[in-house]
């Protein structure tokens, strides 16, 4: 299998985010703006409004909306903790951008007076996103694992993957996967998967003897490993992950992992197939262990 060359989490939400630009410019190129007509005597500071769309522009409007909620998630969760300016300076443009598509509130975020001053401020909306990456702090490693628990049933060597990743990464072992690992050694149906769990936990516990692995310990070469302990809570994450599931709480973990390292690229290990959809809904990469 050929080693995958890493992508910056963040570089790839910023491609993301190219491509609903481009075909948010395509949708605006294709709408029109009207003048209101109000009587005189009517105050107001919305002087324009949007003409409607046709069944072939309101199918594009949806489409690129459900893209940029979709991003929205993501990107929030890059900043867990933003201070009240980068809130707003984000909130703002996100909120332009989906006003304009949607284009239910009109008197929240009215149209400008043309279809290219409305490029011109879609444009610098998206600006102030990608900037946003100048905020990032920057990453030790290049290249995060996480490891699902059948992966480490059938191997709890996490030094396998260098042929694909390279000689340097981090290995992530997430707590729904820890808590699989001793349910299975204590409960396992059957005495071989009992063994496999037993196995794992065995050679996991054995890296506390090179390092502290709350912070990292060598496993082999320069390949570190990290027992993390933080749970996901459902504020922030996609709405279908249903964290009482155990492959949609190891997408959850991933995705809050990922957000705390967006210099990174993270990669996921499993042979599941389910779990590699639900991954590659989320955009995370994945690989499988060699055969």
């Amino acid at each position: 299998m050929p080693r995958l060359q890493p992508v910056p989490y963040v570089d790839q939400l910023m491609a993301e985010l190219e491509e609903i630009r481009a075909a948010f410019v395509d949708v605006l190129e294709r709408s029109q703006i009207k003048e209101r007509n109000l009587p005189e005597f009517v105050s107001t500071t919305v002087h324009y409004t949007w003409a409607p769309s046709d069944d072939a522009l309101q199918a594009d409007r949806m489409a690129v909306l459900g893209k940029l909620r979709d991003f929205r998630t993501r990107f929030e969760l890059l900043f867990p903790r933003p201070t009240a300016e980068a809130l707003q300076r984000h909130g703002a443009a996100l909120d332009l951008l989906e006003h304009w598509l949607d284009r239910g509130r009109v008197k929240v975020t009215p149209p400008p007076s043309s279809i290219q001053v409305a490029i011109e401020k879609a444009n610098g909306a998206v600006g102030v996103l990608a900037a946003a990456k100048s905020l990032l702090p920057a990453e030790q490693f290049a290249t995060r694992l996480v490891l699902d628990t059948n992966v480490l049933l059938d191997d709890p060597d996490l030094a396998q993957f260098t042929a694909q990743l390279g000689s340097r990464y981090m290995a992530h072992v997430l707590p729904v996967v820890l808590r699989e690992l001793d349910e299975l050694k204590r409960a396992g149906r059957i005495d071989s998967l009992r063994e496999a769990a037993r196995k794992a936990d065995r050679r996991l516990k054995g890296l506390r003897d090179n390092g502290d692995v709350s912070v990292g310990a060598k496993v082999e070469g320069d390949v570190w490993a990290v027992f993390e302990h933080i749970e996901p809570r459902a504020d922030g994450l996609p709405s279908w992950l249903e964290l009482d599931v155990p492959d949609d709480r190891f997408i959850a973990s991933t995705l809050l992992l990922q957000s705390r390292h967006p210099g990174s690229m993270l990669v996921a290990a499993t042979s599941d197939l389910n779990l590699q959809t639900k991954l590659a809904a989320v955009r995370v990469p994945f690989i499988e262990p060699a055969s």
